[in-house]
């Protein structure tokens, strides 16, 4: 068996040491003499092991020598240092790199043979160093630092440090494991981006919603005035004509302010869909319908063709009404007066139906047929400057259309060469209404005399929706305040309570609870959020109806009608 022997000192002074690769090269920092004849000596004999020359090392120290063989106990463990992920150093007093494994090399980024004998100093600042330095005279077991190690390259690398000392005797020797934390750290700046950008998106929900609320505020009395001035007949016809018009524009504001809604749903994946049997062709004949008003302003001439002979489907009617109305707003912004707009139905193949809306508008360049569809894009500038609007339609559209599992389409040949929009849908089989569950009716009130307690903190709104449902002979008192309304309602009985939710003592949720607990009235909550949880809110607090502002007259007559019983019945 090949031995070569290690003594603990010095047997000779060495020549001057090579250059040349595989040989010593003395560290650029100062180290003493008999560290250097160490340091050669260890790296002569890990050349030879390396090398195949010896079989086995004998150490010679006070203790006698110790035999170490490569085929020994000890094999597995060296051949774990060599390979495991992190770095193995040992290091003298000195800071000199009396041994690392390839993989601490690596870190550093320089070969293995020109690591032995460096200076760690070079790589690790002295304070570092310092702070490493002093489990050797602390009598600490291991001490820990976080810090960077700089790579040949001049990069720095975040390595957690862990040092402790070698129990050998007559030598002060670290022992470092240096792990590197490259990934740790990515994937702790991927946490903390992802926590930003959660929150980021809480504060924009939050953000739109109370947006919605305080646009939504101003524009209720505003439009709830209009509808009735223009349903006035003892009015002139031109002066309910102006009325009509500024009416229409207030709407306008409010379905802009319902699309942001309708985006924040898409975007929080909330929107919901209330599937029941449907016609398409009525589908697209009710949107058509509600934009009649501004097809007849713009003197439009359309062509309506329902040939779609299948037409049968389920899904929310509501929803695609909603998508198809978007189509013909649009086509209608874009078109200019006496423009032509031409609204078709087809089955282009079985169990499909083809929706489209064409027109001889501005059009728009091919190449942005795809981006149409995206969020507050209207394919350029230009086009916003000239028209206003969001761009938030036709992305709503194709969100709808796509929770149908249908998709959407847009062509032009170019500008000035009108578009056309086309919106494909899977006619799905007819699903069996569910029965409904059997649940007593809640007690009907009489209409005649019929006793509202009104909440609002917005004066105006209040001092309208007061006059208006005195006009329709409802006995009514009002309140700016929960405090009030419940020193009210503890003096005289109401049967309807009619009650913002964002009152500035307490919550509307919080007054039905209490008015309903203690009176059992009835109640129709009107706000300016209008999200599911919101609705859903409304009817746990115990109000049969939410109406999101801003609230149409017609609309609030409607639901007052659906509490009160018909007149001489009780």
């Amino acid at each position: 068996m090949k031995k070569r022997r290690s003594n603990s000192g010095p047997r000779a002074r060495p020549s001057a040491p090579k250059t040349a690769a595989g040989s010593v090269r003395p560290s650029s920092h100062r180290i003493t003499h008999k560290e250097f004849l160490k340091l050669r000596e260890a790296h002569e004999t890990l050349g030879a092991i390396r090398s195949g020359e010896v079989d086995a090392v004998v150490v010679s120290n006070a203790g006698g020598d110790k035999i170490y063989t490569l085929t020994g106990a000890d094999l597995p463990y060296r051949i774990y240092i060599e390979r495991m992920q992190e770095g193995a150093v040992t290091v003298s007093a000195g800071a000199v790199i009396l041994y690392c494994n390839q993989r601490f090399a690596d870190m550093l980024g320089v070969p293995l043979e020109k690591v032995i004998g460096a200076d760690l100093r070079t790589h690790l600042p002295a304070v570092a160093w310092a702070a490493l330095a002093r489990v050797t005279r602390s009598g600490e077991p291991v001490a820990k630092l976080e810090h960077e190690l700089r790579r040949a390259d001049g990069a720095a690398l975040p390595v957690m440090l862990t040092a402790s000392p070698l129990p050998l005797e007559g030598q002060v020797v670290i022992c470092l494991i240096v792990m590197d934390l490259t990934a740790q750290r990515q994937n702790a700046e991927l946490r903390l981006a992802k926590e930003v950008a959660e929150k980021a998106n809480l504060a924009k929900d939050s953000f739109l919603a109370a947006l919605s609320h305080e646009l939504r505020t101003p524009l209720n009395p505003a439009l709830m005035r209009a509808n009735a001035l223009e349903l006035d007949a003892s009015l002139p016809e031109a002066f309910r004509a102006d009325v009509s018009l500024i009416r229409r524009n207030i709407e306008l504001e409010a379905r802009l302010i319902d699309d942001l809604l309708d985006l924040t749903r898409i975007a929080q994946g909330k929107l919901q869909l209330h599937v029941a049997p449907m016609e398409l062709n009525s589908v697209v004949r009710g949107a058509l319908e509600i934009c009649a008003t501004e097809i007849r302003t713009r003197s439009l001439h359309v062509e309506f063709a329902c040939a779609a002979a299948a037409d049968r489907s389920v899904g929310d009617g509501i929803r695609l009404q909603q998508a198809v109305w978007n189509l013909i707003t649009n086509a209608a912004k874009f078109t200019p007066k006496g423009g032509h707009i031409r609204i078709s139905t087809s089955n282009p193949r079985d169990r499909w139906i083809a929706i489209e809306v064409a027109d001889d508008g501005i059009g728009f360049d091919p190449r942005d047929a795809t981006k149409l569809f995206d969020a507050f894009e209207q394919g350029d500038r230009e086009v916003t400057r000239l028209f206003g609007g969001l761009g938030l339609g036709l992305a709503i559209t194709r969100s709808i259309v796509q929770a149908h599992g249908g998709t959407t389409r847009a062509e032009s040949p170019g500008r000035n060469q009108g578009a056309r929009f086309t919106i494909e849908l899977p006619l799905r089989a007819e699903i069996p209404a569910p029965v409904p569950e059997r649940i007593p009716a809640p007690p009907r009130i009489p209409a005649a005399g019929t006793r509202i307690l009104l909440v609002e903190d917005h004066r105006d709104t209040r001092q309208v929706m007061e006059s208006l449902l005195r006009r329709d002979r409802f006995s009514v008192v009002s309140a700016g305040s929960a405090t009030e309304a419940l020193a009210l309602a503890e003096k005289q009985p109401f049967d309807i309570l009619i009650a913002d939710l964002g009152l500035p003592d307490q919550s509307g949720l919080e007054l039905m609870r209490q008015l309903g607990q203690r009176y059992r009235i009835r109640g129709i909550a009107t706000s300016g959020y209008g999200m599911e949880e919101d609705i859903a809110r409304c009817r746990a607090a115990g109000f049969d109806h939410h109406l999101t502002k801003p609230v149409r007259i017609a609309q609030l007559r409607q639901l007052l009608a659906d509490l009160c019983a018909p007149a001489g019945k009780s």
